[in-house]
């Protein structure tokens, strides 16, 4: 008697905890489906249009005008058109931790390459990827939550979403992105490192999803339009055995949520294997060689610190958010890099390197 009276009390707590549950389950499944809906969209839909890039940093600001192309099938391709304005110097408003740390000869180098990379860009068609495979989705899902909200915000005259996307794990970078409303076309992203703050933006000024005018500007700019050639391609370990002649040394430790993505070897490069790593939206690369070190491998080392990790010399470079490691154990020579924090970083140098030394 007491059990069933206790059911008939508990009914409505019980009916609250299902119905709670499957808004839970139904939010979540929501907001896949908005990742997936983008994903397919990015892959589908046909565009062309004119976007602006910005780039935030230390060393300042700076903005770039580049064509877009967009076929079905992971047909992209960008040009970068104009630089707009120029660098803009962040000057008073630069973080204090920031300008104790701004080397100013390595400033100039690091803007020097800069130039010199997106004097090569200029006038030139470069593919795109995919922003969202299909292989990852489910992967972001698991380490960053997805809210899905409407906008009374329009961009090149599109009604438009958002969907935010935040980090579960610290230390990790936030994203935001702002889809046409009615295809699930990218209009804008906003891209936040962990303490919030912008460091990188990308916006349509102008775009057009008419089939006709896509067709047309693609003819008139295919010529130009050269297919990069494959620089590697994926192998499963035991190639990559083979390839390196010796047992590849994977990390025994991962940042939470990390997991091996893909295996390449590298044409043009004997003996040398790509170990891809990613939580879906960040990622991070360890190159493991048998070869004896090049002459661009050595200039790595230009202006790096030399740090000691277990009893190892380690070659430690920054640029921005991204950490560059180089060392060598054994007969491998690593070099590892990835825009995640220093000490997590170094956790993953110690344990490569305490593998290699158990060899």
């Amino acid at each position: 008697m007491f059990h069933k009276y206790l059911r008939v009390k508990l009914a409505p707590l019980y009916g609250l905890i299902l119905a709670f549950s499957l808004c839970i389950s139904d939010t979540l499944f929501a907001d896949i489906s908005t990742l997936e809906h983008i994903a397919e969209a990015e892959r589908e839909v046909s565009y062309v249009g004119i976007r602006l890039k910005t780039f935030i940093s230390s060393r300042g600001t700076r903005t770039f005008e580049e064509y877009v192309i967009h076929k079905p099938g992971d047909t992209s391709y960008r040009k970068l058109v104009s630089e707009v304005g120029g660098r803009q110097s962040l000057g008073a408003t630069q973080d204090r931790t920031e300008r104790r740390r701004d080397d100013r000869r390595r400033g100039r180098d690091e803007n020097n390459r800069d130039d010199r990379r997106r004097e090569q860009e200029r006038n030139r068609w470069r593919q795109v990827k995919s922003p969202f495979p299909e292989k990852e989705i489910q992967l972001i899902a698991k380490n960053y939550n997805l809210e899905h909200s409407p906008s009374d915000e329009k961009i090149a005259d599109y009604d438009i979403d958002i969907l935010i996307i935040t980090p579960k794990f610290a230390s990790r970078p936030t994203k935001h992105i702002f889809f046409a409303r009615d295809n699930g076309v990218i209009l804008r992203v906003e891209d936040l490192d962990p303490e919030g703050v912008l460091r990188e933006m990308s916006v349509y000024t102008r775009i057009s999803f008419d089939p006709e005018t896509v067709e047309r500007k693609w003819k008139k700019f295919q010529q130009e339009i050269q297919p990069e050639p494959q620089r590697s391609s994926s192998i499963s370990l035991a190639k990559a055995e083979k390839v390196l002649e010796t047992k590849p040394i994977q990390p025994a430790y991962l940042p939470p949520g990390f997991q091996l993505e893909d295996v390449h070897n590298i044409k043009g490069r004997k003996n040398t294997i790509h170990l891809i790593y990613t939580d879906g939206l960040l990622g991070f690369s360890i190159f493991e060689t048998t070869d004896e070190p090049t002459r661009r491998d050595r200039d790595r080392h230009r202006g790096s610190d030399v740090i000691e990790i277990e009893g190892t010399h380690v070659h430690k470079h920054q640029r921005g958010p991204t950490y560059a490691f180089s060392w060598s154990s054994g007969d491998i020579h690593f070099f590892l890099f990835g825009a995640m924090p220093a000490t997590e970083m170094e956790q993953v140098v110690k344990s490569i390197i305490q593998k290699a030394n158990e060899k």
